[in-house]
Protein backbone atom coordinates (compact mmCIF):
# COMPACT_ATOMS: atom_id res chain seq x y z
CA UNK A 1 0.00 0.00 0.00
CA UNK A 2 1.44 3.22 -1.19
CA UNK A 3 0.20 5.47 1.91
CA UNK A 4 -3.00 4.43 1.29
CA UNK A 5 -2.77 6.15 -2.76
CA UNK A 6 -6.34 4.35 -4.49
CA UNK A 7 -5.42 3.83 -8.08
CA UNK A 8 -8.41 3.90 -10.02
CA UNK A 9 -8.58 1.61 -13.00
CA UNK A 10 -8.55 2.21 -16.72
CA UNK A 11 -11.50 1.46 -18.35
CA UNK A 12 -9.25 0.62 -21.56
CA UNK A 13 -5.61 1.06 -22.21
CA UNK A 14 -3.89 4.37 -22.00
CA UNK A 15 -1.13 5.17 -24.01
CA UNK A 16 2.08 6.78 -22.05
CA UNK A 17 5.63 7.99 -23.14
CA UNK A 18 8.65 7.30 -21.67
CA UNK A 19 12.22 7.76 -21.96
CA UNK A 20 14.91 6.12 -24.19
CA UNK A 21 18.63 6.80 -24.76
CA UNK A 22 19.68 4.86 -27.57
CA UNK A 23 23.48 5.41 -27.60
CA UNK A 24 24.41 9.08 -27.00
CA UNK A 25 20.56 10.09 -28.42
CA UNK A 26 17.81 11.08 -26.01
CA UNK A 27 14.73 9.75 -27.28
CA UNK A 28 11.33 7.98 -26.46
CA UNK A 29 8.85 5.38 -26.77
CA UNK A 30 5.58 4.81 -26.27
CA UNK A 31 3.82 1.84 -23.96
CA UNK A 32 -0.29 0.98 -24.01
CA UNK A 33 -0.44 0.82 -20.19
CA UNK A 34 -3.48 -0.98 -18.10
CA UNK A 35 -4.12 -0.01 -14.94
CA UNK A 36 -6.05 -2.66 -12.15
CA UNK A 37 -8.37 -1.68 -9.64
CA UNK A 38 -7.55 -0.90 -5.85
CA UNK A 39 -4.92 -0.02 -3.96
CA UNK A 40 -1.38 0.10 -5.26
CA UNK A 41 1.25 -0.68 -5.76
CA UNK A 42 0.69 -3.54 -7.66
CA UNK A 43 2.92 -6.58 -8.90
CA UNK A 44 3.82 -5.16 -12.53
CA UNK A 45 4.26 -7.21 -16.10
CA UNK A 46 6.09 -5.47 -18.75
CA UNK A 47 4.67 -7.32 -21.63
CA UNK A 48 6.53 -7.25 -25.36
CA UNK A 49 4.58 -7.35 -28.48
CA UNK A 50 5.00 -9.54 -31.16
CA UNK A 51 6.68 -8.16 -34.81
CA UNK A 52 3.14 -7.47 -36.21
CA UNK A 53 3.22 -4.06 -33.91
CA UNK A 54 6.63 -3.61 -35.55
CA UNK A 55 5.15 -3.48 -39.16
CA UNK A 56 2.02 -2.21 -38.67
CA UNK A 57 2.31 -0.20 -35.56
CA UNK A 58 0.05 0.93 -32.80
CA UNK A 59 -3.04 0.33 -33.39
CA UNK A 60 -2.55 -0.73 -36.68
CA UNK A 61 -1.93 -4.00 -35.79
CA UNK A 62 -5.20 -4.39 -34.20
CA UNK A 63 -7.30 -4.15 -37.08
CA UNK A 64 -5.27 -7.51 -38.44
CA UNK A 65 -6.25 -9.67 -35.20
CA UNK A 66 -3.54 -8.62 -32.76
CA UNK A 67 -5.37 -7.58 -29.72
CA UNK A 68 -2.21 -6.14 -27.71
CA UNK A 69 -5.10 -4.40 -26.21
CA UNK A 70 -6.91 -7.23 -25.00
CA UNK A 71 -3.95 -8.67 -23.59
CA UNK A 72 -3.33 -5.62 -21.76
CA UNK A 73 -6.31 -5.87 -19.62
CA UNK A 74 -6.78 -8.98 -19.15
CA UNK A 75 -3.68 -9.05 -17.04
CA UNK A 76 -4.93 -5.86 -15.24
CA UNK A 77 -7.37 -7.73 -14.82
CA UNK A 78 -5.58 -10.43 -12.70
CA UNK A 79 -4.62 -7.26 -10.50
CA UNK A 80 -1.10 -6.86 -12.42
CA UNK A 81 0.05 -3.00 -13.73
CA UNK A 82 1.02 -3.70 -17.40
CA UNK A 83 3.22 -2.01 -19.39
CA UNK A 84 4.00 -2.59 -22.99
CA UNK A 85 6.46 -0.95 -24.52
CA UNK A 86 5.78 -0.08 -28.43
CA UNK A 87 9.20 -0.76 -29.43
CA UNK A 88 9.09 0.77 -33.20
CA UNK A 89 8.83 4.62 -33.35
CA UNK A 90 7.32 4.75 -36.72
CA UNK A 91 5.51 1.45 -38.10
CA UNK A 92 8.03 -0.43 -40.36
CA UNK A 93 5.42 -1.66 -43.28
CA UNK A 94 4.36 -5.12 -44.00
CA UNK A 95 5.73 -7.57 -43.66
CA UNK A 96 8.56 -6.08 -40.99
CA UNK A 97 9.85 -8.98 -38.82
CA UNK A 98 13.04 -8.41 -38.24
CA UNK A 99 15.58 -8.52 -35.36
CA UNK A 100 16.91 -4.89 -33.90
CA UNK A 101 19.40 -4.19 -31.49
CA UNK A 102 17.90 -1.34 -29.81
CA UNK A 103 14.69 -3.47 -28.88
CA UNK A 104 16.94 -5.11 -26.18
CA UNK A 105 17.70 -1.45 -25.17
CA UNK A 106 14.50 -0.45 -24.89
CA UNK A 107 12.87 -2.97 -23.05
CA UNK A 108 15.86 -2.61 -20.44
CA UNK A 109 15.15 0.68 -20.28
CA UNK A 110 11.11 0.09 -19.93
CA UNK A 111 11.53 -1.84 -16.92
CA UNK A 112 13.65 0.24 -15.10
CA UNK A 113 11.43 2.79 -15.87
CA UNK A 114 8.40 1.11 -14.56
CA UNK A 115 10.27 0.39 -11.29
CA UNK A 116 10.50 3.85 -11.05
CA UNK A 117 6.34 4.04 -11.26
CA UNK A 118 4.15 4.96 -7.71
CA UNK A 119 1.81 2.39 -8.93
CA UNK A 120 4.42 -0.62 -8.87
CA UNK A 121 5.83 -2.37 -6.54
CA UNK A 122 9.38 -2.52 -7.60
CA UNK A 123 10.08 -5.96 -6.15
CA UNK A 124 7.69 -7.84 -7.96
CA UNK A 125 7.75 -7.22 -11.63
CA UNK A 126 8.25 -10.08 -14.15
CA UNK A 127 8.37 -10.19 -18.01
CA UNK A 128 6.32 -11.64 -20.70
CA UNK A 129 6.37 -11.47 -24.17
CA UNK A 130 5.41 -13.21 -27.77
CA UNK A 131 6.97 -14.02 -30.93
CA UNK A 132 9.47 -11.52 -31.63
CA UNK A 133 8.74 -9.95 -28.19
CA UNK A 134 9.31 -13.53 -26.71
CA UNK A 135 12.96 -13.20 -28.50
CA UNK A 136 13.52 -10.30 -26.71
CA UNK A 137 12.17 -10.91 -23.29
CA UNK A 138 14.68 -13.86 -23.30
CA UNK A 139 17.64 -11.58 -24.21
CA UNK A 140 16.96 -9.09 -21.59
CA UNK A 141 16.50 -11.84 -18.96
CA UNK A 142 19.63 -12.98 -19.63
CA UNK A 143 20.88 -10.06 -18.29
CA UNK A 144 18.21 -9.13 -15.01
CA UNK A 145 19.07 -10.05 -11.80
CA UNK A 146 15.74 -8.23 -10.81
CA UNK A 147 12.64 -10.19 -12.53
CA UNK A 148 10.19 -12.80 -10.61
CA UNK A 149 9.33 -14.33 -13.53
CA UNK A 150 9.83 -14.68 -17.34
CA UNK A 151 7.10 -16.40 -19.72
CA UNK A 152 7.38 -16.85 -23.51
CA UNK A 153 4.95 -17.07 -25.47
CA UNK A 154 5.53 -18.59 -28.98
CA UNK A 155 9.41 -17.05 -29.07
CA UNK A 156 10.28 -16.05 -32.63
CA UNK A 157 13.49 -18.38 -33.55
CA UNK A 158 14.87 -14.89 -34.97
CA UNK A 159 17.25 -17.09 -37.66
CA UNK A 160 18.76 -18.68 -35.15
CA UNK A 161 19.03 -15.47 -32.91
CA UNK A 162 17.13 -17.47 -30.14
CA UNK A 163 19.14 -20.84 -30.05
CA UNK A 164 22.31 -18.73 -30.14
CA UNK A 165 20.89 -16.65 -27.16
CA UNK A 166 19.89 -20.14 -25.07
CA UNK A 167 22.97 -21.50 -24.90
CA UNK A 168 23.76 -18.39 -22.16
CA UNK A 169 21.36 -19.82 -20.57
CA UNK A 170 22.88 -20.44 -17.06
CA UNK A 171 22.73 -16.66 -16.64
CA UNK A 172 18.66 -17.08 -16.38
CA UNK A 173 17.72 -15.73 -12.93
CA UNK A 174 14.01 -16.03 -12.66
CA UNK A 175 11.43 -18.98 -13.08
CA UNK A 176 10.87 -19.15 -17.10
CA UNK A 177 7.51 -20.31 -18.64
CA UNK A 178 7.23 -21.47 -22.25
CA UNK A 179 4.45 -21.78 -24.13
CA UNK A 180 3.82 -23.08 -27.89
CA UNK A 181 1.46 -24.73 -29.77
CA UNK A 182 2.15 -27.71 -31.30
CA UNK A 183 1.20 -27.06 -34.90
CA UNK A 184 3.28 -23.91 -34.76
CA UNK A 185 5.80 -22.88 -37.49
CA UNK A 186 8.87 -25.22 -37.13
CA UNK A 187 11.80 -22.56 -36.17
CA UNK A 188 9.10 -21.80 -33.09
CA UNK A 189 9.40 -24.99 -32.49
CA UNK A 190 13.04 -25.51 -32.77
CA UNK A 191 13.64 -22.26 -30.90
CA UNK A 192 11.62 -23.67 -28.10
CA UNK A 193 13.56 -27.11 -28.19
CA UNK A 194 16.71 -25.22 -27.98
CA UNK A 195 15.64 -23.05 -24.80
CA UNK A 196 13.89 -27.05 -23.03
CA UNK A 197 17.69 -28.57 -23.66
CA UNK A 198 20.10 -25.09 -22.69
CA UNK A 199 17.84 -24.87 -19.66
CA UNK A 200 17.90 -29.00 -18.48
CA UNK A 201 21.42 -28.78 -19.21
CA UNK A 202 22.47 -25.31 -16.98
CA UNK A 203 19.77 -26.81 -14.42
CA UNK A 204 17.46 -23.77 -14.73
CA UNK A 205 13.43 -23.80 -13.82
CA UNK A 206 11.61 -24.39 -16.58
CA UNK A 207 7.68 -24.75 -17.53
CA UNK A 208 7.12 -25.49 -20.52
CA UNK A 209 3.81 -26.03 -22.28
CA UNK A 210 3.11 -27.51 -25.55
CA UNK A 211 -0.64 -26.65 -26.28
CA UNK A 212 -2.26 -28.93 -28.96
CA UNK A 213 -5.70 -27.85 -29.35
CA UNK A 214 -5.22 -25.68 -32.77
CA UNK A 215 -4.38 -22.19 -33.04
CA UNK A 216 -0.82 -22.16 -34.36
CA UNK A 217 1.42 -19.18 -34.19
CA UNK A 218 -1.61 -16.61 -33.83
CA UNK A 219 -3.18 -18.77 -30.93
CA UNK A 220 -1.33 -16.27 -28.81
CA UNK A 221 -2.59 -13.31 -31.08
CA UNK A 222 -5.62 -13.05 -28.05
CA UNK A 223 -6.74 -14.16 -24.67
CA UNK A 224 -8.26 -17.81 -25.61
CA UNK A 225 -7.40 -21.16 -23.90
CA UNK A 226 -4.07 -20.73 -22.94
CA UNK A 227 -4.57 -18.13 -20.47
CA UNK A 228 -5.06 -20.03 -17.42
CA UNK A 229 -1.30 -21.45 -17.79
CA UNK A 230 -0.13 -18.06 -17.87
CA UNK A 231 -2.42 -16.51 -15.00
CA UNK A 232 -1.49 -19.44 -12.84
CA UNK A 233 2.76 -18.87 -13.12
CA UNK A 234 2.64 -15.40 -12.40
CA UNK A 235 0.45 -15.96 -9.32
CA UNK A 236 2.86 -18.35 -8.05
CA UNK A 237 6.12 -16.17 -8.75
CA UNK A 238 4.32 -12.51 -8.11
CA UNK A 239 1.77 -13.50 -5.47
CA UNK A 240 -1.10 -12.15 -4.27
CA UNK A 241 -1.05 -8.11 -3.95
Amino acid sequence: MLDGILFVAQAEPQQRSFPVKLGERADERRALVCTPKGEGPFAAVVFNHGSIVDGWGWPGASQRGYRLDSVCEKLAAEGYFVFAPIREKYARGKGFMSYEDTYREIVLQAIDHVKTLPEVDNTRVALAGFSMGGLVSFMVALERRDLRAVALLAPAFGRGLLAEAAKDAGRLSAPLLVMVEQSDAPPILRGVAAIEEATRVHGKPLRLVRHNRGGGHELFYDVGYWWDDLAVFLREHLGKR
